[in-house]
């Protein structure tokens, strides 16, 4: 069995470290394969992805609002 690391590691407090399948996220069918969490990141991740699939049906506007958020974020990466 193959071991991985938490997406977060290195960057959230307390994540610890090895991924715990129960947590991993499955982004194949759009092209970006699996992201990996631990059992104190895989559950905050898994609530903000709920969140965001949740406002994308029930906000009218939350997807250019969110490609904004995105765009600006690589804008500030780059600067960076």
């Amino acid at each position: 069995m193959t071991q991985h690391l938490c997406n977060d590691y290195g960057d959230a407090p307390g994540c610890l470290r090895d991924a715990d399948e129960r947590y991993t996220m499955d982004f194949t069918d759009v092209g970006h394969g699996y992201i990996y969490w631990c059992s104190k990141c895989g559950p905050i991740a898994h609530t903000l992805q709920a969140n965001i699939e949740e406002a994308f049906v029930t906000r009218p506007g939350f997807e250019e609002e969110f490609r904004a958020a995105i765009d600006k974020g690589k804008r500030e990466m780059v600067k960076s």
